[in-house]
């Protein structure tokens, strides 16, 4: 038994090394970034389900057949933020109370750009729907399951932040994250994800 055990641990751990190395070969050409991200959560839903068949094969087919929308949605995403980047910067040259003001309306909006960027490829993943209408799920959703909203926002956040905290961290995360970080936290988000859209199957 415990010989079994390990054998499924070892498995699981290629498996998530192998579905990470091909979510980074996917996401190198920076456009494509949103397909391999929603294939990797097709493949992980299906696999916190003991639903999985052959890992490079589910990956590949759904990076095909979502890649249109997702890659919609990822451009569109983009372009937002880099808006948002530039509004932030503008804010931040105005004094006095008008820059309180606009911190706090694009605090808001930065809030609602987070739940679509963590949302809406789990959502492209795992439902069909309009693109628009994706967007839009990707925060009535979670704001209708906001307890695994939080527990995702707050475990995705807290990966980044501590990957962030200094020189070596940056480091030790590039590696970690490039050989089988994503697939981790995509994986635990998973966990999560499936009880979030449960209701909605």
């Amino acid at each position: 038994m415990q010989e079994h055990i390990i054998v499924r641990l070892l498995t699981r751990i290629f498996d998530f090394l192998l579905l990470n190395v091909l979510w980074v070969l996917c996401s190198i050409p920076v456009i494509s970034l949103g397909a391999s991200t929603t294939a990797l959560y097709s493949v992980m839903l299906k696999i916190v389900e003991n639903e999985e068949g052959y890992i490079i094969w589910d990956f590949l087919k759904a990076f095909k057949r979502n890649f249109r929308q997702s890659t919609t949605v990822w451009c569109i995403l983009l372009g937002i933020g880099v808006a948002l980047f530039a509004d932030y910067q503008f804010v931040q040259n105005i004094s006095g109370v008008m820059r309180t003001i606009g911190m706090v309306l694009l605090g808001m909006i930065v809030l609602v750009y987070i739940y679509e960027v963590v949302f809406v490829f789990p959502l492209i993943a795992r439902f069909d729907n309009t693109t628009i209408n994706m967007l839009k799920n990707a925060v009535l959703i979670p704001i209708s399951r906001l307890p695994y909203a939080v527990f995702v926002l707050g475990l995705s956040g807290m990966c980044v932040c501590v990957t962030l905290l200094n020189r070596t961290t940056i480091m030790i995360g590039a590696v970690v994250w490039s050989m089988i970080g994503v697939s981790l936290i995509v994986y635990a988000n998973s966990l999560l994800l499936r009880r979030m859209f449960c209701p909605y199957e």
